[in-house]
């Protein structure tokens, strides 16, 4: 069974950052809110193209674990970062 992974939206200036990338999976995005920036110390790899099961298509950084374990369709969308506007909580089914 593949892993999920979640992704959660970046702000606009997170997004710089993150080398354009427009998400972060679940591992980042702990790290992000701890720490206030990213870092790469848990790997660092870009997706342009990491989709899921709907056909949604996320421009997503992600870490060694996660890119390890991504496989095509399995994304889904969490919450957006504390530095946006609105946040929403993941749904978790």
């Amino acid at each position: 069974m593949a892993q999920t992974i979640w992704l959660h939206k970046l702000s606009e200036t997170s997004k710089q950052e993150a080398e354009g990338m427009e998400y972060v999976c679940e591992h980042l995005f702990q790290s992000l809110t701890q720490t206030g920036k990213l870092v790469k110390i848990k790997g660092w790899n870009p997706t342009p193209n990491a989709t899921a099961k709907d056909g949604g298509t996320y421009r997503a950084l992600f870490c060694d674990s996660c890119a390890k374990h991504y496989t095509s369709g399995h994304v889904r969308l969490g919450k957006e970062s504390k530095e946006t506007k609105e946040t929403k909580q993941p749904v978790w089914a």
